[in-house]
């Protein structure tokens, strides 16, 4: 049975494509913010997705990634983000709440909705909510590169050592690259530089990116990605925590704009009393 070579690009791309979103809604307000967000998490989930497609028949993959799996599912905050991408898919817009900053540009965060917001993601920027979101993913593919180094990438594969581990034959590798069988049996020449010869027609896997992604480092273009440091205490987040599905009489956003300023104004009286 012919080998069938696989390798960790098309997860990689995902990466990408989510690291593209999240510098978009960095930079975006208004309805175009919720856009942005919506294609980030569906990009970052489909990673998992094509990770578990393009490994499904690599040895051993399997039990590796069903504890990754358990690994995700315990982390409250990588649970509210898959739901998040259902949510935003088939049921509606996510639920969040944006203010001004004072330098200019604007900060958003998570409300309660019909899922409730974990308490880590609480009082934090959007962004920098689905910037370790991403970090953690790409955590996950990084993990697996390092643990199936020969079949996420097709040079490595290309190797005397790839060849022992994952037992495949002169032919495959002919068949890969679209030659023929045969096509590199020329006396003389041991199998090292024959594979040395036919992994030019390969494309190597860019690691570096997906370093740099796992790392939590984000960027766009040459300017690394930044987010606006929160600690709870901003007037949208006081908005934030009045903003409950489960309290009808909470009112609607001019309301809860209006108590979130009236309970600072109450707050700095009693300060300065």
């Amino acid at each position: 049975m012919a080998h069938t070579f696989t390798t960790l690009r098309h997860p990689l791309e995902k990466l990408l494509e989510a690291e593209h979103f999240l510098a978009r809604l960095t930079r975006a307000d208004g309805i175009i913010f919720q856009f942005e967000l919506n294609a980030f998490l569906s990009a970052c989930r489909s990673v998992t997705f094509l990770l578990q497609s393009a490994f499904s028949d690599v040895p051993g993959f399997s039990e590796w990634y069903e504890q990754r799996r358990a690994e995700m599912s315990a982390d409250k905050a990588m649970g509210f983000f898959l739901k998040l991408r259902n949510l935003s898919q088939k049921a509606g817009p996510v639920s969040y709440v944006g203010g001004a900053l004072l330098g200019g540009g604007w900060t958003y965060r998570f409300v309660h909705g019909s899922e409730r917001v974990p308490e880590a993601l609480q009082g934090r920027d959007i962004g920098s909510c689905c910037a370790e979101q991403l970090r953690k993913v790409a955590g996950v593919v990084a993990g697996c590169a390092d643990t199936f180094p020969f079949d996420s990438c097709p040079m490595a594969a290309f190797t005397v050592e790839g060849m022992s581990h994952l037992g495949y034959t002169m032919e495959d590798a002919e068949r890969a690259i679209g030659m023929p069988a045969g096509y590199s049996d020329v006396p003389g020449f041991g199998p090292d530089v024959k594979l040395h010869y036919l992994k030019r027609e390969l494309e190597p896997l860019d690691r570096a990116p997906l370093l740099r992604m796992a790392a939590g480092e984000f960027m766009c273009g040459d300017e690394r990605l930044a987010f606006p440091d929160s600690r709870g205490g901003d007037l949208v987040d006081d908005m934030a925590a009045l903003i409950d599905p489960r309290n009808p009489d909470g009112g609607g956003m001019r309301t809860i704009f209006l108590r979130a300023v009236a309970a600072r104004i109450e707050r700095q009286t009693l300060d300065d009393a």
